[in-house]
């Protein structure tokens, strides 16, 4: 029925659903208290310290700042430290990702397979899941969705400015997450392969020149704030250390060691602190190269197992499991065809190469692999289109 619907009222049922149910999962997160139980990050905090509300803390840019800033600015519109407006404004990002996909989905695939992806996507367990966390997983996911539907309004068109102003804004998805920082280097890769060596040079050019300006200005902010050049934040020699291991155990006990190494050797300075884990990671990688490899391919793996680990229920962990199971099945099945060179599919490929290698160095956990739900989602889409078809699927 819902294939039926023209694309407007198509749009409004697949959002209402969305929409529904993390409105309907945060409301029984929030009453059950499991915020407390899964814990936050600092960026609520940190929120309020710069509202007023919370004593300041010594030193401010450890995150990026893009998700403290727009709770600073839901929490001060309504004056009140209640998190209720942020989860309402994370729950309408996470539907408006839908709609999101089934325009992805239309500039990758055929419009049944777009509308598949967008209802699945509205579906998703894991999307929903992390809708009420007060983390930046929703806001990053909706944000790089936009990016991508840009980067593919762009792909094949004449080289323009618009080029920058997309770059500017994958730069706020940086200030969002740090971990996109590098992917413009993959995407010329990508760009080279399908269009040349030229298009591909001044394509990311033009994307740069936007990509780094809010990069610049976080850091020129810091800079005259500490008289340290921070661009983005602190923590990435702290999870490259804390995640160095393929040894569940020693993950667990990793942060409460490295907190009272720390304070023992008196490191107040969080540039100091990461520098002291960066160290100490690359001094490990020089004593061993074999079993830093074999860290790095089993981190690989890690990322891509299909069942998460505790605090979840062994229920919880077998359903998820047998779900993500079918969905890498099915995504693998909907990726033939996706890979040939000029493919606006590369964009995609690039991201899902850019994000696992990167987590197969720095801590790696299934929330990091959330950004990449979307796009195994629409594979997955175009895998069962095809497999009902009975056809080749997708259209490169």
């Amino acid at each position: 029925m819902l294939a039926r619907l023209d694309e407007r009222r198509f749009d409004a049922a697949a959002f209402g659903l969305a929409l529904a149910l993390r409105l309907g999962f945060t409301a029984f997160f929030v009453s059950k208290g499991l915020g407390e139980a899964y814990g936050r990050d600092l960026y609520f905090n940190l929120a309020q310290s710069w509202l007023g509300w919370l004593p300041m803390p010594a030193f401010d840019a450890t995150h990026p700042p893009l998700y403290t800033m727009i709770i600073a600015a839901t929490l001060g519109l309504f004056r009140s430290p209640n998190p209720l407006p942020v989860l309402l404004l994370q729950c309408l990002a996470g539907a408006a990702s839908v709609l999101l996909v089934r325009r992805l989905g239309s500039s990758l695939a055929d419009d049944a397979t777009a509308r598949l992806a967008a209802l699945w996507c509205a579906l998703d367990p894991a999307l929903i899941f992390f809708t009420p966390h007060l983390q930046t997983e929703t806001l990053f996911i909706a944000m790089t969705l936009l990016f991508f539907v840009g980067l593919l309004r762009e792909w094949d068109r004449p080289l323009s400015w618009r080029l920058v102003a997309l770059g500017l804004w994958g730069g706020l998805c940086v200030l969002c997450r740090s971990v996109l920082g590098g992917y413009p280097a993959v995407l010329f890769l990508v760009l080279w392969r399908g269009q040349g060596l030229k298009r591909a040079f001044l394509f990311c050019a033009l994307l740069g020149a936007g990509w780094l300006a809010p990069s610049a200005a976080w850091t020129a902010r810091n800079y005259f704030k500490y008289g340290k050049v921070v661009p983005a934040a602190t923590l990435m020699g702290w999870n490259l250390y804390e995640g160095f291991t393929l040894d569940r155990e020693v993950v667990r006990r990793h942060p409460r060691e490295m907190g009272e190494e720390v304070e023992r050797l008196g490191l107040t300075d969080p540039i100091a602190v990461g520098d002291h884990f960066a160290k100490k990671t690359a001094a490990l990688v020089r004593a061993d190269p074999l079993g830093a490899a074999k860290i790095v391919v089993g981190k690989a793996f890690l990322f891509w197992r299909p069942f998460p680990y505790d605090p979840h229920a062994w229920w919880q962990r077998g359903a998820l499991g047998v779900y993500f199971t079918i969905l890498f099945a099915l995504a693998l099945w909907g990726a033939r065809g996706t890979l040939a060179a000029g493919s606006p599919w590369g964009a995609a490929w690039a991201l899902l190469a850019y994000l696992t290698a990167v987590h197969s160095v720095f801590f790696t956990s299934l929330r990091y692999r959330l950004p990449l739900e979307p796009f195994l989602i629409l594979l997955a889409a175009s895998g069962a289109s095809a497999l009902m078809r009975g056809k080749a699927a997708p259209r490169a």
